[in-house]
């Protein structure tokens, strides 16, 4: 039961990977390249140099976040760097290897609007599908976070939209073509919506609960691991008089896979409950609507109960 469970989770990451980096090709190969329409990160980088040099994009995506991996596994923890890594070079190398994909549009320059538009939908749809399953692509994430470690007090959002829209200038000023930075935060816009329905709604936040007799291991695995404040609620099961502690949590949207696959790990048979909350306020949440599922070393530990 154990082994069909993990080989089921494989398959699904497996699955996702696959699709994401086809997805990850459509959006670059059939709508930004051919508008010449920038997005930010290390993909921006890589589309600039393959429109200026003819280098492949995908493996400078690569090359470009290979340093920041790296740096980022010194700062996060080799563990949180792993998935970093396969989904960059599952996407990249996606990006090269299914470049024979023609432009969505005869005349993509004087489509550029669609090209941005279409290109959102379907970049905002890989990123959303890898973040679902735990992965993530680098870049702007990278980046942002490691500047996080010195300015605490600017949201991760603000951060990322700061790297992205560094690039997007530069490629426009680099490339003399002003008018695809409109283009370009548009297919921004539209590719960060289009991630928020991708990993479950608009909703920012899950409740969580969990049953098991394993309270105590999964209460500091999941402030340990997720970095997330834990409760411990007093219970009694209904039908056996036995008292239990439940253990409850609030997350964010991207952070329930790495929730129940902590809570799975200990407790095989953990019964976990999971809800919407309308409005979450509080420490990693109103005042930071979208900090990574990674955390500091420094900051993993933020005590059992909030």
């Amino acid at each position: 039961m154990k082994k069909s469970k993990k080989l089921q989770e494989l398959l699904l990451d497996a699955g996702a990977l696959i699709l994401s980096g086809f997805l990850f090709a459509v959006s670059y190969n059939m709508f930004f390249l051919p508008g010449e329409i920038f997005i930010g990160g290390a993909g921006g980088v890589a589309e600039m140099l393959n429109i200026l040099f003819g280098l492949p994009t995908g493996l400078m995506i690569i090359a470009i976040n290979v340093p920041l991996a790296l740096l980022f596994c010194v700062f996060y923890g080799y563990g949180s760097g792993i998935k970093s890594f396969i989904g960059i070079t599952v996407t990249s190398l996606a990006i090269d290897f299914i470049k024979f994909l023609p432009a969505a549009f005869p005349q993509p320059k004087e489509n550029a609007f669609l090209c941005a538009i279409f290109g959102g939908l379907t970049l905002g749809a890989a990123i959303g599908i890898m973040l679902y399953r735990g992965f993530t692509t680098g870049g702007s994430d990278f980046v942002a976070l490691l500047i996080k470690l010195k300015a605490k007090n600017i949201s991760t959002a603000k951060l990322i939209a700061a790297v992205d829209a560094v690039v997007i200038i530069g490629a426009a000023i680099v490339m003399k073509n002003f008018l695809s930075v409109f283009y370009s935060l548009v297919s921004v816009l539209v590719s960060s919506l289009t991630i928020e329905i991708v990993t479950g709604g608009f909703e920012k936040s899950k409740m969580a609960f969990i049953f098991s007799s394993e309270y105590d291991r999964i209460a500091s695995a999941i402030s340990e691991k997720a970095g997330r404040g834990v409760t411990l609620i007093d219970g009694e099961g209904w039908y056996t008089k036995e008292k239990k502690k439940i253990v409850f949590c609030v997350v964010k949207k991207n952070e329930i896979f790495l929730l129940k696959s902590i809570a799975k790990s200990i407790d095989p048979h953990a019964f976990i409950v999971l809800g919407d909350s309308t409005e979450t306020i509080g420490e990693g949440f109103k005042a930071d609507i979208s900090d990574s599922t990674f955390k500091p070393k420094e900051i993993k530990k933020r005590g059992k109960e909030r």
